[in-house]
């Protein structure tokens, strides 16, 4: 993975973001709760280009609704796709059974980003031993191998859902 560009980054964001190593990027928010983004690398899917995203609430403190910190992840996100043209993934954490709020969370604030045109997400259920977990594939619009990034990702879920014969 290529590094994001902090310099720019921290222009147009609200809060300032550093790297913590070269897969995480962290930030505070106003509230006190620190974030580590990150993205590692995944090939459950494909071979190579695409990353896992994930946002962890590192102190576990409550985070308010907070518009600075959606600015802030979708910047992160922007200078991922500025830096690397790839694939992102992106799984609610399970850990506490809140990963259908998350789910809609994130929709909602993709939805209300102003550069949300410029990206293709899909979300898909995936119920697994009873949980339901929420995947999501975000790709740049423009991104040649979208049909094809699409479809592998629909053939990937779709295993999910088949029964057991």
């Amino acid at each position: 993975m290529n590094p994001i560009d902090l310099n720019r980054l921290n222009v147009r964001v609200p809060y300032s973001v550093w790297q913590v190593n070269e897969e995480t990027y962290g930030f505070k928010t106003d509230f006190g709760v620190l974030y580590r983004i990150v993205f590692t690398p995944d090939q459950t899917i494909w071979e190579d280009g695409a990353y896992e995203f994930g946002i962890l609430n590192e102190n576990q403190k409550s985070s308010p609704s907070d518009k600075q910190l959606r600015e802030t992840v979708f910047g992160i996100i922007e200078e991922f796709f500025a830096s690397n043209p790839e694939i992102l993934l992106y799984q609610c954490e399970t850990g506490d059974n809140r990963q259908a709020m998350r789910d809609r969370l994130f929709l909602r604030w993709f939805s209300e980003y102003e550069h949300s045109d410029h990206y293709f997400i899909k979300v898909s259920e995936i119920i697994a031993e009873g949980i339901s977990n929420f995947a999501a594939v975000i790709v740049q619009r423009e991104n040649p191998d979208l049909n094809r990034i699409i479809s592998d990702f629909d053939n990937f879920v779709g295993f999910f859902k088949q029964k057991p014969k």
